[in-house]
């Protein structure tokens, strides 16, 4: 295999040609060209192929759909190529909609690595002997995933808590194959230049960040210590608590919580819990954590959620989260209020505010697409659910040149996990239908009032003043501007983003001086 400019370790070329026999076998020969790898596919699975008289041991079964073959060939290619997977899963703008839906299947399940492994790490990371750390420490763990593994303990003060312990090696497994992929994903797109329009190379280097966030425990303890102060007052959210003490890039220590997964409707009674009460009590927190915190779990699966007596709901496992600046929360906000209210008009309008458009792009056939699904929705043609009409509302993106940022796709994953457990519970119940009771606080998290035009007003306050200021130098400019012919033909980056008109920007104004006299008048009154 011919590697131009570029040499590497021979565990590298090794890797690159496991790569290749497990797409070959899997049937995407097409794919294994396309990355331009003249590989030695193991002879004995050509054999095996070309035969048929056994199961070659890369192969996927080729009975089912090529997205379920890509997940199975993910899937053996470990854990970087899980996560690549899940990450694409959530850009249905980049991929084919049955793909984004099949990989979002994809396992994360493995065989545990040994106890002395996990302490010799805890020991490692603390600097400690574990009795010294833990009064005890149980070596078999009790959930095993590609990246770490959870085993329980008791602290010195008789605190049960969950340790979880990063696979021992697999941060340098990880970079050394996302430095494949990068090189892999380069090549594609300069020998498939159609594959640009997939974003092959930014896809690995949104991944690689992902990864190195994900890797290192300390971000997601400091996320769970947020998300867990946003809901003190709470009485029905449980967010386990973090030992900051016991916590490190590698080893997490928390609260362990012990209760009932996400069940049907039915076993969820036999266990004296309301599923109801339950769901509403999930919707609202979800609702709150976009809508009002802006920092959310990304992906409450039922495997992340748990139920405890009184109706409680416990969040578990925040590595992935997504984050909502005010601004975008209201653009969220916004977008889901008018799906639950059936005002599909203004969804596109909604989505578009949050896009960048390509050169080519055609924002008016994809109002006309995305009026066409949101009717076939509201229609009852196809599935009811808000997350599944949000992420197929994304898939068209890619077709007419409008990109959406990872943060709204993330939002698409927290919806289609919420939904997930929803349809576990109550397979009858729509995810909009439990939003209702929830628009409420959603239109009080949109709609601010004095106090937070106020906060608004004391935030941007130099922003403010800059522009009343510069004002008698940027009249003389605007108007000017309002005087020119138009452009012919402008693309549709321009268009999306043309100046505002003079009643837009003259309303602006005001309301900056306005706001700063009542700043002003507020501090003389102080």
């Amino acid at each position: 295999m011919g590697w131009p400019g570029w040499t590497r370790v021979p565990g590298q070329l090794a890797r690159a040609s496991e790569i290749a026999t497990v797409l070959w076998s899997s049937g995407f020969r097409w794919l294994v060209a396309a990355l331009g790898l003249r590989v030695c596919v193991s002879m004995g699975c050509r054999l095996f192929c070309a035969t048929r008289l056994r199961q070659c041991p890369h192969h996927a079964d080729m009975a089912l759909p090529l997205p379920d073959r890509m997940r199975q060939a993910l899937e053996r290619l470990g854990p970087t190529f899980v996560k690549v997977g899940q990450m694409v899963a959530l850009r249905p703008d980049y991929v084919p909609l049955e793909y984004a839906q099949a990989l979002r299947r994809l396992h994360d399940r493995v065989s545990p690595f040994p106890g002395s492994e996990a302490r010799r790490v805890v020991e490692q990371e603390l600097g400690r002997p574990l009795a010294d750390v833990f009064a005890e420490f149980d070596e078999e763990p009790f959930a095993a995933a590609s990246l770490s593994q959870v085993h329980r303990a008791v602290l010195p003060d008789g605190r049960p808590a969950a340790v979880k312990v990063q696979r021992p090696g697999i941060a340098e497994q990880m970079r050394r194959d996302l430095e494949l992929l990068a090189f892999l994903a380069r090549r594609l797109e300069r020998r498939r230049p159609q594959t640009l329009g997939f974003h092959p190379a930014a896809t690995v280097a949104e991944l690689a960040e992902t990864t190195r966030r994900e890797l290192d425990f300390r971000q997601e303890a400091r996320t769970g210590l947020r998300v867990r102060a946003a809901f003190a007052g709470n009485a029905h959210i449980v967010i386990p608590w973090i030992d900051r003490e016991r916590t490190t890039a590698r080893v997490l220590t928390m609260q362990l919580v012990e209760g009932t997964p996400p069940a049907p409707a039915a076993q969820l009674r036999a266990a004296g819990l309301d599923p109801d009460r339950l769901l509403r009590v999930g919707v609202e927190a979800t609702v709150e954590q976009l809508f009002q915190l802006g920092l959310f779990h990304a992906d409450p699966h039922p495997g992340n959620l748990l139920f405890l007596p009184g109706d409680r709901v416990c969040f578990l496992d925040f590595g992935m989260f997504g984050r909502l600046r005010p601004r975008d929360r209201r653009r969220v906000g916004y977008m889901v209020w008018a799906l639950v209210d059936g005002d599909y008009d203004a969804v596109a309008e909604r989505l578009l505010g949050f896009a960048r458009l390509t050169p080519d792009a055609t924002p008016d056939r994809f109002r006309e697409a995305l009026e066409e699904v949101v009717e076939d929705w509201y229609a009852g043609d196809t599935d009811g659910s808000v997350a599944q009409l949000l992420l197929r509302e994304l898939a068209l993106g890619a077709r007419h040149g409008v990109v959406f940022p990872r943060e709204l796709m993330l939002v698409a994953r927290a919806l289609v996990g919420i939904n997930a457990t929803i349809t576990l519970i109550a397979p009858d119940t729509r995810f909009s239908d439990l939003l209702q009771p929830a628009l409420p606080t959603l239109r009080e998290a949109l709609l601010p009032g004095i106090h937070g035009l106020t906060q608004a007003v004391e935030r941007h306050r130099f922003d403010y003043l800059e522009l009343v200021t510069d004002l008698p130098d940027l009249i003389p400019e605007i108007v000017a501007h309002l005087r020119e012919p138009p452009s012919p033909a402008p693309d549709a980056t321009t268009v999306a983003r043309r100046h505002l008109p003079t009643a837009t920007t003259a309303a602006l104004l005001a309301g900056a001086v306005a706001g700063l006299a009542g700043y002003a008048a507020r501090r003389s009154r102080n």
